[in-house]
């Protein structure tokens, strides 16, 4: 694969075989906004490549056919920089950098690297040697269905609500999908009796609402489930809400957007390099990664921390989290 050869960290993409990786299924992709991106990125890097994507997966196959592309680009959502992960991580030749673009649905992933700027705001800093950087993130294995995640993982609400959005109405897109799916498992959240474990130490064990394991402290965009959490500290943050009636729920989500809600007696929280994650009547989890749901999941979920195993561009000045 080709290098980055006597390139400043912070001038990455003046010197890069830039791929600008598209998915047309993905909220806000259409070929107006990618030939921005392209017309852009063409003003700094060496060379530049787009290519779409046509079906599930399919943004995997087509970064490893271009090894030599040094900047991988994601013009989707989070499901759009996960398959590129999953690409990148499996084969140790492969240290492309990868520049997460907010035009999906959920755009977490974006949110996590680059705080509130949109997609014309990064590719103005990409214009800007010494406004962004190039840090190592640390990635997490899901052991049982043996796939890599950036964001994170979750059971219960999370992944009740990915459940709900694939039968909403079609006519409701991007993150309104999600929002109205959120909508019903509010009224009857989740009471999954499930025991987490830290590290072999027990977090809990009874009904729950949500387990979230990360990776990002944003989800859903806005949403902190783990306020604390930093992509690059080699550890895993956990948190956990006990089953909730209406009436804590109403308490609790005006806390999610600030993190608040850690503060609450039924939201507990620990950091380490191993979680599982088990539902102790052997019912099969309700999971996701990424905003994908973990189709088949049996009842036990096994996620280890891959410290420093992803090249990213995110802003210089702000903590990667």
């Amino acid at each position: 694969m080709t290098t980055l050869i006597d390139a400043p960290e912070e001038d990455v993409v003046n010197a890069s075989d830039c791929l600008i990786v598209a998915n047309p299924a993905a909220a806000g992709v259409d070929s107006e906004t990618v030939r921005s991106v392209s017309e852009r990125m063409s003003r700094r890097a060496r060379t530049v490549r787009t290519v779409w994507t046509e079906h599930a997966g399919h943004a995997a196959e087509l970064v490893r056919r271009m090894p030599d592309a040094t900047l991988v680009v994601a013009v989707g959502g989070d499901g759009t920089v996960n398959e590129l992960v999953q690409a990148i991580a499996a084969d140790p030749a492969m240290d492309q950098i990868v520049c997460a673009l907010p035009v999906g649905s959920g755009n977490s992933t974006a949110r996590n690297l680059f705080g509130a700027l949109d997609c014309r705001q990064i590719l103005e800093l990409l214009e800007s040697p010494g406004s962004y950087r190039v840090r190592r993130l640390d990635l997490l294995h899901l052991r049982e269905p043996g796939v890599t995640a950036v964001l994170g993982v979750a059971t219960g609400f999370l992944a009740e609500v990915l459940l709900g959005a694939r039968v909403v109405d079609a006519e409701v897109t991007g993150i309104d999908r999600y929002y109205s799916a959120a909508v019903g498992v509010l009224q009857a959240m989740p009471s999954h009796p499930t025991r987490v474990t830290v590290d072999g130490v027990v977090l809990t064990d009874g009904p729950t609402s949500s387990v979230a394991v990360g990776g990002g402290r944003f989800r859903a965009r806005t949403f902190q489930f783990l306020p604390e959490s930093l992509l690059d500290d080699g550890l895993l943050d956990v948190s956990t809400i006990d089953a909730l009636d209406a009436a804590a729920v109403a308490e609790l989500l005006p806390l999610m957007p600030t993190g608040e809600h850690l503060a609450r007696s039924d939201v507990r929280y620990a950091r380490g390099r191993t979680v599982v994650i088990e539902r102790t009547d052997r019912r099969p989890l309700v999971a996701e990664y990424d905003g994908s749901i973990w189709d088949g999941a049996g009842a036990r979920l096994t996620v280890e921390v891959m410290p420093s195993a992803l090249r990213v561009i995110g802003v210089a000045d702000r903590p990667c989290g």
